[in-house]
């Protein structure tokens, strides 16, 4: 998917996106040219059309390219599995352009009642792709009934709040949005269960739940290979300053931990093949099986961790350094491993 030019643009480009906390344009442009943010978008609007395995390992890959790059990505497409829940006019305009792309949170906000929609006020948190994101979700509980609404503002309405402020991720412009009595129109309303239009793809009938948990843990995967691989660097790095006998300790644990990670990234993708070649042909995938996928994503994200707090550890000082390509790789891979979906 990515070329040796990008990839070695990207990387050169790692330092000052964390710097500047956003992801930069001819990293953008990379990512629109490439149509990152629609990997689960129909070829009718110009998106990848890709199915779910397909998808995670292109998550998995940038992750290993690029954190920051990554989690851009991840959440981008994310947000593509609200494709087939607002009518064919309103999802034509809102995605068929190739910067399209969603930035939302699950927080909830207040909204009223009018003729013909809602008027909506709050502040939503952790909304990754504020910096580029061209449309804006949101749920909010209604005034009247404490129903739910989710609603979908286009950028120019909304305030950014430059507040993120992680110890990684840092260029994922994760910020909180604010929206103060904007009139949102039912046609920019949708509900998880309705879909409204021709553009649906099997990958939008996936629970969503089991998606999530499955995009952000392939995502972890190419977060830790990217942190292995710079583990390595960093060894090879200081091996004339190391004694032989401590350059084959480090090497034996870091070529054990990779060992592992292959196991894992194995495993899981047999378990989500199994799901999604089950839900392609029809059949109601189980609850133990839902579960199933949710206890390794979790589990084994955990494990992740442990394998990196492991490894850092021989890297003395120099691995606490935050402008270190090392310290960013291991930071980002413990920030996206906090997400809902992947905590115990």
């Amino acid at each position: 998917m990515f070329t040796e030019e990008e990839i070695r643009k990207i990387k050169e480009l790692s330092e000052k996106m964390e710097i500047a906390k956003t992801i930069l344009p001819e990293v953008l442009e990379i990512i629109y040219e490439k149509k990152l943010f629609k990997v689960f978008t129909p070829d009718a609007l110009g998106g990848l059309e890709l199915p779910l395995v397909d998808g995670l390992k292109l998550f998995q890959q940038a992750g290993a390219i690029d954190g920051n790059v990554g989690w851009a990505v991840t959440i981008g497409s994310g947000g593509n599995m609200f494709i087939p829940l607002f009518e064919t006019e309103v999802c034509k305009d809102r995605f068929i352009h190739k910067e399209a792309v969603i930035a939302g949170s699950g927080k909830f906000g207040v909204a009223s009642r009018v003729d013909g929609g809602y008027v909506i006020s709050g502040e939503w948190k952790y909304c990754s792709g504020a910096d580029y994101a061209t449309l804006f979700t949101m749920n909010c509980k209604i005034e009247e009934s404490e129903e739910i609404v989710t609603c979908s503002v286009p950028r120019e309405t909304v305030e950014i709040i430059p507040d993120w402020n992680a110890m990684g991720l840092k260029a994922t412009s994760s910020h909180t949005m604010k929206v103060d009595q904007i009139l949102v129109k039912d046609i920019d309303t949708f509900k998880f269960d309705l879909f409204r239009n021709e553009y649906e793809l099997p990958v939008h009938r996936f629970p969503f739940n089991s998606f999530a948990e499955a995009s952000f843990f392939s995502l972890c995967l190419g977060l830790m290979e990217q942190f292995i691989d710079e583990a390595d660097v960093s060894l090879n790095r200081k091996s004339d300053v190391l004694s032989t006998e401590r350059y084959e300790l480090v090497k034996l644990n870091l070529n054990e931990i990779q060992s592992k990670l292959q196991l894992i990234e194995e495993s899981f993708y047999k378990l989500v093949a199994k799901l999604w070649e089950s839900h392609v042909s029809g059949e109601v995938l189980l609850e133990e099986e839902l579960n199933e996928l949710t206890s390794y994503c979790k589990d084994q994200s955990s494990e992740l961790l442990l394998y990196a707090h492991k490894l850092i550890r021989y890297y003395g000082m120099g691995a606490v350094i935050e402008t270190t390509s090392l310290n960013r790789a291991w930071r980002n891979l413990c920030t996206a491993s906090q997400h809902v979906f992947l905590t115990p």
